[in-house]
C-alpha cells in the first residue's frame, strides 16, 4: 500500500470540515484546533488554497470560508449528470412542496452512492441525503434504484459486495427483490425499529465522517441489514401501514442507463400499502418527464 502523504490528507481534511459546516466561516485557531495542526502549517496551507482560489479569506476577521474554485470542481465531477441534475430541480422542488417530504436527487460515483442535491426539508429524521456531498457505499441492500435496470454482470458485481458471502436463499431474494423493483418501477425501503442500527449508520456517514474505520464499520451495518429484515419492501401487501425510509425512482439518459436517482425521505406518517402507490406514481412521473427532458430513455427503448 502506497504511503500516506501527509500535506495531501490535511488538505483533504481541510476541505471536507468546511464543506461539512456551508457557509460558516472559521479562523486560523480554530482550523488548526479542530483539525489537529499546528498553526504554522494549516497557515500555509490557507494561503496557498486562498491564492488558488480554493477558500476565501474575510480580510475584516480574517476568517476562511470555501471559496469560487471549488464550484467548477464540483460541476467537473458531477460530469454527464449536471445536465439532467439542472432539469431534475424544478420537478424535485415541486414533489417536495406537493407531498411534504425531502427530494434527493442522488448518483453513482465510483462504489459510492453521492448525494447532489436536495429540495425541501424532511419531516423526520433521514439517514442519507440530508446534504449534497453525502455518501454512502453502493452495498446491498442499499443503490436498488441504479441497480435494477442495469445488466446482469452488474447486478452480480454489487451482490459481490456482501459479506459473508451470502448463501444461494439469501441471494435469490436479492434477485427477485431487484426483478419486483424493476417491475414496479421504483423501489421501496421500509423505516422502523428493526432497522434503527442501519439508521444510526447513515447518519454516520451523513454527518460527515470520512474516517475509514468508521466507514467499514458503517458498511458492515448496511450489509447485515438486508431484504431479509424486510429493509426492501418487496411485496406492497400483507402490512397494515408502513414508516418509509425512501421511495426512489431513476434517471435515464441515451443509453438507458440510471444517471441520477430521485428519492423521496422524510415522510410525516406511516402510510397504507394504498398511501405507497399514489407517493411512488407520483415520483416515477417525476422521473419519466427527466428522462425525456434530457433525451434519455429506459433500457427497452435504448437504441430503438
Amino acid at each position: 500500500m502506497p504511503r500516506p502523504a501527509p500535506g495531501v490528507e490535511r488538505t483533504v481534511a481541510l476541505i471536507t470540515f468546511l464543506s461539512q459546516h456551508p457557509g460558516r466561516p472559521f479562523g486560523l485557531s480554530e482550523l488548526a484546533r479542530r483539525l489537529e495542526m499546528n498553526k504554522a502549517t494549516a497557515h500555509a496551507m490557507l494561503a496557498t488554497l486562498s491564492d488558488a482560489g480554493w477558500l476565501l479569506r474575510d480580510p475584516e476577521d480574517k476568517t476562511y470560508r470555501l471559496g469560487p474554485a471549488l464550484v467548477a470542481v464540483g460541476d467537473a465531477a458531477a460530469g454527464s449528470g449536471r445536465h439532467a441534475l439542472e432539469l431534475a430541480r424544478p420537478h424535485m422542488r415541486r414533489l417536495s412542496d406537493e407531498l411534504g417530504v425531502q427530494a434527493v436527487a442522488s448518483s453513482v460515483m465510483g462504489e459510492d452512492i453521492v448525494v447532489l442535491a436536495v429540495e425541501g426539508h424532511a419531516a423526520t429524521p433521514v439517514g442519507f441525503g440530508s446534504r449534497p456531498g453525502n455518501r454512502v457505499p453502493l452495498s446491498p441492500p442499499l443503490g436498488t434504484v441504479f441497480i435494477a435496470w442495469s445488466d446482469t454482470e452488474t447486478v452480480e458485481r454489487w451482490l459481490r459486495r456482501l459479506s459473508p458471502r451470502p448463501d444461494d436463499h439469501r441471494l435469490g431474494i436479492y434477485r427477485d427483490a431487484i426483478k419486483a423493483i424493476r417491475l414496479r418501477g421504483y423501489t421501496v425501503a421500509l423505516d422502523d425499529d428493526r432497522h434503527h442500527s442501519l439508521a444510526r449508520a447513515l447518519r454516520t456517514l451523513a454527518a460527515g465522517d470520512g474516517d475509514a474505520e468508521v466507514r467499514a464499520a458503517v458498511e458492515r451495518v448496511i450489509q447485515a441489514r438486508g431484504v431479509d429484515d424486510d429493509y426492501l419492501l418487496v411485496d406492497l401487501g400483507g402490512i397494515e401501514s408502513y414508516q418509509l425510509s425512501l421511495i426512489g425512482a431513476p434517471v435515464f439518459d441515451g443509453a438507458g442507463r440510471v444517471c441520477l436517482a430521485v428519492t423521496l425521505a422524510g415522510f410525516p406518517h406511516r402510510l397504507s400499502p394504498q398511501q405507497v402507490v399514489p407517493y411512488g406514481r407520483r415520483l416515477t412521473a417525476a422521473t419519466t418527464a427527466i428522462t425525456r427532458e434530457i433525451g434519455g430513455r429506459p433500457p427497452n427503448q435504448a437504441g430503438s
